[in-house]
């Protein structure tokens, strides 16, 4: 037990690393858009599930659309169980709660580059997600997408650990699914995998009965849980699902502008390409370098994970579903990114003077100190990252939607509070976002106003501004800048 325990020493370093930093910097994070909803909503939905036929009719009548969770799928659950952890309704504690969350992740893609590289260097993979700061940037307030990439990773290491001639491994698999295929139906997609995966292993035809079984098992479950956890399809659950499937591809609920190389645009105006050019601007360099090595690395488990991100992006380009907010309904994909790279690294510097790889070994290191580095400058809005490729972030900012959450107006509050101290009523405040979040904020030492018209001071950004057609630049009075770029700022208003 010492001795395993001293074999991974290296994670256990960077474990301890990761829980002092979430506990010295949870109270950084600001909140985000989606959060007052999903935690109020998802209280709902865990209240609903362990209710009664006549005390959900209850909570049916009285919700509002957003809050009824026959509306909703299972990613309800996630800030549902936050919630219950959390009382006080803090999001302080949320996001804290959410960061201990998130080191599953981290947790299970170590265990996932360890089972295929047997090596104690496995723990450069956690490293590389770690200082990833797009990635990371969505743990602490992101209660829909970070726990959604954790599971789909979980499902990986779990399909690609599979002994199919174990039951608890089957069972276990099949819970898993079902929750994650609640949450976002493109978990379906492991399906594929798993399909793949358990057929390829048979070397006897006969064996093929008996494969089909455990496949049948596994499946079972999983539309089991699926449906268990899944409200909305409790009655009629063929017809829904077919509804939900045609309603993934449209999102016909989201109408709003998206922000995309300057110009604002209609989710029907997407071009093909807004994924792609996503991953290219928001994959860290060192990542990009290692995917691209990885692709020559001869290994059954890293062709899996290649096929996995094959079939997403295939079905991206067949479907093209709606997304927004740049491409964080795929942050699923960025942890099997970094797996690849992180095998690449791994097997240049075990190999470094059999293969002459010792050339990217400082690639690795110039490319983790980088990311530190824009860690440190981005911090508490590490989401914002986008790599070299994308240009300097003054331009990035004016193309893209960056602070797409409104997470900086954090900053912008605290201004507020400051000045309205100096006057002997409190100032009125317009946010163009964030309003309940700008709310939490003030703390009563300012008001916040529905109106423009009634403000003295607005909070805004560039993407927002865009949006209502404002121009407030000779207005501004305070700035969060970050490597350069306004995030957002106050301006005052001329009465």
């Amino acid at each position: 037990m010492l001795a395993k325990i001293k074999y991974h020493r290296l994670f256990l370093v960077l474990s301890l690393g990761y829980l002092c930093f979430s506990f010295l910097t949870y109270k950084d994070y600001g909140i985000t858009s989606d959060e007052e909803v999903n935690y109020r909503a998802g209280k709902t939905y865990i209240r609903y599930l362990f209710s009664t036929p006549l005390e959900r009719h209850d909570i049916v009548k009285t919700a509002t659309p957003k809050d009824n969770p026959q509306n909703y799928p299972a990613f309800r659950l996630y800030p549902g169980l936050i919630s219950m952890f959390n009382p006080a309704s803090s999001y302080q504690v949320a996001h804290l709660l959410n960061l201990l969350f998130g080191y599953l992740g981290f947790l299970t893609i170590y265990l996932l580059v360890f089972g295929i590289t047997k090596s104690k260097l496995s723990v450069l993979a956690p490293a590389l997600l770690f200082v990833n700061p797009y990635y990371y940037g969505h743990i602490p307030a992101n209660p829909k997408d970070m726990p959604f990439a954790t599971l789909y990773l979980i499902c990986v290491y779990l399909i690609l650990r599979l002994r199919t001639n174990k039951i608890p491994d089957l069972l276990v698999l099949g819970l898993f699914l079902g929750l994650l295929i609640g949450m976002r139906l493109v978990g379906a997609t492991l399906l594929i995998m798993l399909v793949t995966k358990v057929l390829s292993g048979i070397k006897d035809f006969r064996q093929l009965p008996k494969s089909i079984l455990f496949l049948t098992i596994t499946l079972f479950i999983s539309a089991l849980t699926l449906h268990l956890a899944w409200p909305y399809l409790w009655d009629n659950p063929f017809g829904k699902m077919v509804a939900l499937v045609k309603n993934a591809e449209s999102f016909a609920f989201w109408d709003r502008k998206i922000l995309f190389d300057g110009v604002l645009i209609t989710k029907d105006q997407r071009p093909w390409y807004y994924l792609f050019t996503y991953l290219l601007y928001k994959t860290p360099l060192a990542i990009i370098i290692g995917i691209i090595g990885c692709m020559f690395v001869k290994s059954r488990k890293i062709l899996f994970v290649f096929g996995i991100l094959a079939v997403n992006l295939i079905l991206y380009l067949v479907i093209q579903p709606t997304i927004y907010n740049e491409m964080r309904h795929f942050l699923y994909l960025v942890p099997l990114l970094t797996v690849t790279a992180s095998v690449f690294f791994i097997e240049a510097v075990k190999y470094k003077a059999k293969r002459n790889s010792w050339i990217f070994i400082p690639v690795l290191v110039l490319g983790i100190l980088k990311l530190s580095y824009d860690f440190v400058l981005l911090h508490p809005y590490e989401y914002v990252y986008f790599n070299e490729l994308a240009g300097k972030m003054p331009d990035v900012i004016k193309n893209y939607e960056v602070d797409y959450w409104s997470a900086s107006y954090k900053e912008d509050s605290e201004y507020l509070r400051t000045l309205s101290a100096q006057y002997p009523v409190p100032l009125k405040v317009y946010p163009c976002n964030l309003d309940f979040g700008v709310k939490y904020y003030a703390q009563g030492d300012f008001l916040v106003v529905d109106r423009r018209e009634n403000a003295e001071y607005i909070i805004c950004d560039n993407l927002n501004a865009l949006k209502k057609d404002l121009h407030l630049e000779d207005k501004i009075v305070f700035r969060v800048v970050r490597k350069g770029a306004t995030l957002s700022y106050v301006a005052k208003t001329i009465k």
